[in-house]
């Protein structure tokens, strides 16, 4: 292993020293190209290793750059890997936290193979390592073609006035970030050339009165981050061309008529960041080609109206973060090439009639956080090329009509922040219009009609004021007093985002999101209380939604909302991207200190209080088991409540509970109204006997405690056989005697299920289970003769019933097997009630298709008799409802087949079919249901509990049962017409046999 290692090793080397090779540069031995750059290492000694050589590509000319990084403790520079090499093609050079050298540049460059003749640009960059760096007249030498020179982060504490003495084709110069006072009056004497001079972020307090002397070519002068606290206007007598002039972040305090007064081709001027209370009427009375003005961050406090009078070339000015409290009227009068306006966080209260009229190619006006109260009438008619409109943090009660109609060109109006309680559709621009963000955050709009009507909680489609903005995509409402999703939001089409947090929204209706596909809703903060209608979107619907921080109500309108944030309702019609779903809460109604995580609230909790019920009684709904809850307990009862008017729309299973009340009979349950009890309590009335007719047949808990019950009737316990609930016996005076010996038997059985929590008592106190048969029903120990002529009797009986029994329990085979060999047709001939179109509706999961294509209806439609099946893909009409189809299919069978596999638990159709199936089945009293399982029967756990409870009270036909066929025709229809047509074949045979027999007995 050691020696496979080893090899690897040489290979990996010969390949890097094979690589280096091949990629050595030709300029210098000791550098490698890689990619666009050459690299020139040095060897890691501490002594040596400080510096580095870094070759690339600049301003489109190969191998022209030269980086000399310097390590930051370096006393001074090495060249001793690098001379002789051949750099002539650089003509740019940086240095990096380098020490000054002590020969001059030049000959530094000559070194390592650079001409200095060639060097246009170099960049000397100490980064404020070092302290002692003085710049002398000398290092500059040799450097005669130098256009380019910057000097940054050295904290020079004074420069020599011939330090540019040797570079007179100087054309930009950059010296920032150092410590002095004051440059050296002749500083740029020999540097006639000059264009641009950056002066940035160093201490100076003043600027020599002559040092732009004779720059008649300087047109970028910029003094940015100093300590300048006034201009002095001679500084630019000999400047005639600057056009751009950078004083920001000097701490100005004052200007004036004649500071600018020497700068007619100034075109660009920036002043942010100083503390200038004021300006003078003719400060640009000299600058007629002024485009730009910044003064941002002063004190200003009020504008001369004369200030722009002789500048109308002005595009761009901003005023923002001031003191201004008012707008000369005559301030913007001609300005028509103005494109943008700053002047948002002033005090301005209001706007003058006609202030913008000469704008019209504003494309930009930002009037944020001014304490404007209203605007003027027309304000904006003459704005047609205005984009974006800043509104924001005004004290704006309501908006003049038409304001923005002739803004055809607006994109982005922000009216956050403000006190609007009412926008009217003709507010915005129209017809032409495209506006494309709109904020209204933090106002007062209810986007609801002024009424108290119910039927008009929605704002009609040509009140909404958003409803010709066709354009509109991004809409921003958060933190307003919306109470319901607008439908007329539908008729956004490119809307992609709604922001809805923070407002009043109690009933989220789906047909608030029927957007485009890519719309985005985000209602958080909003108090939804009902989501129960997202999931009926419509189809390829994608809704993204943020609910954190939402007061959702943990009922049973946030239940499908929960279910499908869960993730156990798989994307349906409606595909929902909950970006904060783990962060999405609820709270529960009766405690709203009291929430859970959405994500893993159960679910069986989620229920809702119906107004519709009994006075003095609770009704509740359960959608988790679609359980609807009558609760009228200790309410002076005497007979049964009615239920019709009360039940919600949907099939809901019922518990009623009917606790503490004097009830004496049961008598009404059996109406169909209660046909879907499944849960009865009637604990702590009256009752002295149970009618087991009156008792709904669906029944799975039924709790008759603390009444006045004595004795059970057979057909009871033969009714509780069947059904077999959950029961609660106890707190009854029962009398323990022979007429309570079927009940006993009954609750002995050990899979009964059974909630009392205190044992069924005797009326004499005794536990009814700790008896014996024969001290209950001492009548069982007769004399012997008794026990030998009832057993001979039993004996002859018990022959009878055996017999009897064996057919009884084998009729179901014995008939399978005559219809299986057409014998005794007559016995099992069954003619249908009604005539039906199919003799079968298949009811399957599209994953099982193959068995039933191949196997099911072949099996069916071939043979005798050939059934004929209804199938979805072959009789359903194309375009009508999916549930009609059901029904209709269902209703024109003998029989409804299920494919019960584990593919169609999962199959949201096959359990409507199956539920509607068996709702016609209970209420025609028919077995015309046929459950064939497929493969192995799926858990219980996964089932509906209604096709559990059918599964364990009814047979079903497993697939590769030996004699599934014959079974499956049995259970089919057999018709009469068909079983005597057997009968006449069978006589015909017979007579044909029978003739033949006599021919040859004549012969």
């Amino acid at each position: 292993m050691a020696g496979e290692h080893q090899a690897m090793a040489a290979l990996w080397l010969w390949l890097a020293v094979l690589t280096l090779a091949t990629t050595l540069s030709s300029a210098c031995p000791n550098c490698f190209k890689n990619f666009k750059s050459t690299y020139c290492p040095i060897p890691f000694t501490p002594e040596e290793q400080t510096y580095s050589l870094k070759l690339s590509n600049y301003k489109n000319a190969e191998e022209s750059a030269l980086t000399y990084q310097c390590h930051h403790l370096a006393p001074q520079m090495y060249f001793t890997h690098h001379q002789g090499c051949n750099f002539s093609t650089v003509q740019y050079v940086a240095f990096q936290r380098c020490p000054l050298p002590n020969v001059s540049f030049s000959e530094i460059f000559t070194q390592l193979g650079v001409h200095p003749e060639k060097i246009l640009e170099m960049t000397f960059k100490n980064i404020g390592t070092r302290k002692d760096l003085e710049l002398k007249t000398w290092h500059l030498d040799g450097l005669v073609n130098l256009q380019i020179l910057q000097l940054k982060h050295n904290l020079f504490t004074s420069l020599h006035p011939d330090v540019l003495k040797a570079t007179p084709n100087l054309e930009h110069f950059l010296f920032s970030q150092n410590a002095m006072p004051a440059l050296p009056e002749a500083l740029f004497a020999h540097t006639p050339k000059l264009k641009t001079i950056n002066l940035l972020n160093n201490k100076f307090e003043s600027i020599p009165e002559n040092i732009f002397f004779n720059l008649s070519n300087l047109t970028v002068l910029r003094l940015y981050g100093n300590n300048l606290k006034e201009i002095n206007p001679k500084l630019f007598t000999n400047t005639p061309m600057v056009s751009k002039l950078e004083l920001s972040f000097n701490g100005i305090t004052n200007v004036t008529s004649d500071t600018f007064k020497y700068l007619p081709k100034l075109q660009h001027l920036f002043m942010k960041f100083n503390d200038i209370e004021s300006l003078p009427p003719d400060l640009f009375h000299n600058c007629p080609e002024l485009q730009s003005f910044h003064i941002h961050y002063n004190k200003l406090q009020s504008l001369p109206s004369e200030l722009f009078s002789k500048s109308k070339n002005i595009s761009d000015l901003d005023f923002d973060k001031n003191e201004i409290k008012e707008i000369p009227e005559e301030l913007f009068h001609g300005q028509e090439n103005l494109t943008i306006l700053m002047m948002q966080q002033n005090v301005l209260k209001n706007i003058p009639d006609g202030a913008f009229k000469d704008l019209t190619n504003l494309e930009k006006l930002s009037l944020q956080n001014n304490p404007i109260k209203s605007l003027p009438p027309g304000s904006f008619d003459h704005q047609h090329k205005m984009k974006i409109l800043n509104l924001a943090n005004t004290s704006l009660t309501d908006l003049p009509d038409k304001i923005f109609k002739n803004c055809e060109s607006l994109v982005e109006i922000d009216l956050s922040n403000n006190h609007l309680s009412e926008l009217k559709s003709t507010v915005f621009p129209h017809p032409a219009t495209a506006l494309s963000i709109l904020k209204l955050n933090r106002n007062s709009l209810s986007l609801s009609p002024r009424t108290s009507e119910p039927q008009a909680r929605q704002i009609l489609v040509e009140q909404f004021p958003f409803s010709d903005q066709v354009n509109l995509t991004y809409l921003f409402l958060q933190s307003n007093r919306i109470q319901n999703i607008p439908h007329a939001l539908r008729n956004l089409k490119k809307l992609k985002h709604l922001d809805l947090k923070n407002n009043s929204i109690e009933y989220l209706d789906y047909y608030g999101f029927l957007f485009s596909s890519d719309t985005t809703a985000d209602p958080s903060d909003a108090p939804w209380a009902n989501l129960q209608e997202l999931p009926q979107a419509l189809p390829s619907q994608v809704i993204k939604i943020e609910l954190k921080d939402n007061p959702l109500i943990c009922d049973c309108s946030l239940y499908n909302f929960a279910l499908w944030l869960q993730g156990k309702i798989s994307e349906g019609d409606v595909q929902l991207n909950v970006v904060d779903k783990a962060d999405v809460k609820c709270s529960m109604p009766d405690d709203k200190s009291v929430q859970k995580f959405v994500m893993t609230v159960d679910l069986s909790t989620l229920v809702c209080n119906r107004e519709e019920c009994p006075t003095s009684c609770t009704c509740i709904t359960r959608p988790h088991d679609n359980m609807f809850f009558m609760e009228c307990i200790q309410q002076r009862l005497q007979a049964i409540p009615p239920l019709k008017a009360y039940l919600p729309l949907g099939d809901y299973s019922v518990t009623l509970n009917l606790k503490n009340n004097f009830i004496a009979s049961l008598e009404g349950l059996q109406s169909p109204e209660y046909s879907n009890v499944v849960n009865l309590t009637v604990a702590h009335n009256a009752l002295k006997f149970i009618n087991e007719s009156y008792l709904p047949r669906r029944l799975k808990a039924l709790d008759l405690s603390g009444n006045a019950l004595i004795h059970s009737s057979k057909s009871l316990i033969a009714f509780l056989n069947v059904t077999n609930p959950t029961l609660s016996l106890s707190g009854n005076p029962w009398v323990c005697d022979c007429q309570l010996l079927d009940l006993y038997n009954f609750l002995r059985d050990p899979l009964r299920k059974m909630a009392d929590s205190h044992p069924i008592m005797c009326d004499n106190s005794e536990p009814l289970l700790s008896l014996t048969e024969e001290q209950l029903c001492p009548t069982i120990q007769q004399p012997m003769v008794v026990v030998t002529i009832a057993s001979t009797t039993v004996f002859l009986v018990l022959f009878f019933v055996l017999g009897t029994v064996s057919v009884y329990k084998y009729q179901q085979n014995i008939k399978v097997w005559l219809y299986t060999h057409q014998m005794c047709l007559w016995i099992i001939a069954k003619e249908e009630a009604d005539k039906k179109k199919y003799d079968a509706f298949i009811s399957y999961s599209n994953q099982d298709e193959e068995y039933v294509n191949n196997v099911l209806v072949p099996g069916l439609e071939s043979g005798e008799p050939k059934y004929r099946a209804c199938l979805h893909y072959r009789d359903w009409v194309a375009g009508d409802y999916i549930q009609n189809q059901i029904n209709q299919s269902i209703e024109d069978s003998h029989r409804t087949i299920v494919i019960l596999s584990s593919s169609f638990i999962e199959n949201v159709w096959g359990q409507i079919e199956f539920k509607t199936a068996h709702s016609k089945a209970l209420k025609e009293k028919s077995k015309n249901i046929i459950v064939i399982v497929l493969g192995q029967v799926p858990p219980a756990s996964e089932m509906d509990e209604e096709l559990k409870l059918y599964l364990s009270t009814r047979t079903y036909l497993q697939s590769d049962h030996p004699r599934f066929w014959e079974n499956l025709r049995y259970a089919m229809p057999h018709p009469q017409e068909f079983l005597y047509k057997k009968r006449r074949k069978t006589k015909k045979i017979e007579g044909l046999q029978m003739v033949q027999a006599n021919g040859k007995a004549g012969s």
